[in-house]
């Protein structure tokens, strides 16, 4: 589970462990998630300015887009890793903030660095316990995590969602866009990067396969949810910004996500809306 990472990383103490659910270790568990340096992206978010930390901002910020502005309500952020996401949104926004993660020591440091009076940071055993956190939220945000899972545990994960929203309630989600240059990227991390990205990634979506994609793994999924946006950020300003950050960012913010359907940027970006018919 993650959302601070660059650019995506689940949650797990144990290699064999990771993002386990339910004693299942059918997630890349061959990769030691608890080896990432404790805050690790949440430095790179506000580290030298460069392409690293663009590619954090410009994330974060596509999401905030997408949420209400201010209406005091709730959000969970599921695989909040050191808390950056968060961090970014103000109390008039979302008066309730959760944010969960299975490693203990990331969630400390979000705690330490980020906790507040309405954030809280809180630590779960596996991904299926965010049903156990007694509330339910008007939004819900799921940064580059899913592509961790196997299938099954990203069905469990959606599941959990669709639990812990309220009706007419916002799913944001984001994953890698392998449908665009990201397989080119994600070498060139694994080449050149102290973070390996190769034994990460075991469940790829794209941007015009997502839809069905979603729908054989969570076969209830257009029972339960509403597509209210789908797109993809992340093309060429992230890039840009080797050259001039602040040109590069401009850019970016210069025409909103929301207002087309771009399907080349290198992470997809989707938000769903709970269905009102789908409580049980």
């Amino acid at each position: 589970m993650t959302t601070g990472r660059e650019p995506g990383t689940p949650r797990s103490a144990e290699p064999a462990k990771s993002v386990a659910v339910n004693g299942h270790a059918e997630t890349s568990a061959t990769y030691d998630y608890g080896s990432i340096p404790v805050g690790y992206y949440d430095r790179i978010f506000h580290g030298p300015k460069g392409i690293r930390r663009l590619w954090h901002v410009s994330k974060f910020e596509r999401v905030l887009d997408c949420l209400p502005e201010a209406d005091g309500g709730s959000i969970l952020d599921v695989g909040c890793f050191a808390g950056t996401f968060l961090s970014m949104i103000m109390r008039h926004r979302f008066e309730r903030q959760l944010g969960v993660d299975i490693l203990p020591e990331q969630i400390a440091y979000a705690r330490h660095h980020h906790g507040t009076a309405f954030r809280e940071f809180r630590q779960i055993d596996t991904i299926a316990d965010i049903v156990k956190t007694g509330e339910r939220f008007d939004v819900v945000t799921l940064i580059e995590v899913i592509e961790h899972l196997s299938a099954k545990d990203v069905a469990v994960l959606i599941e959990g969602i669709w639990k812990v929203l309220k009706p007419g309630g916002q799913f944001v989600l984001t994953t890698p866009n392998y449908g665009s240059m990201w397989p080119v990227i994600e070498l060139a991390l694994d080449r050149l990067s102290d973070v390996k990205y190769e034994e990460q990634h075991i469940t790829k979506f794209s941007f015009f396969g997502l839809e069905d994609q979603l729908a054989k793994i969570y076969p209830v999924m257009w029972k339960r949810f509403t597509p209210t946006l789908k797109t993809t950020t992340h093309f060429l300003t992230p890039f840009m910004a080797g050259v001039s950050y602040e040109l590069a960012r401009g850019l970016s913010r210069a025409l909103p996500h929301k207002s087309w359907a771009h399907p080349a940027g290198n992470l997809i970006l989707t938000v769903l809306e709970k269905r009102a018919d789908s409580e049980e």
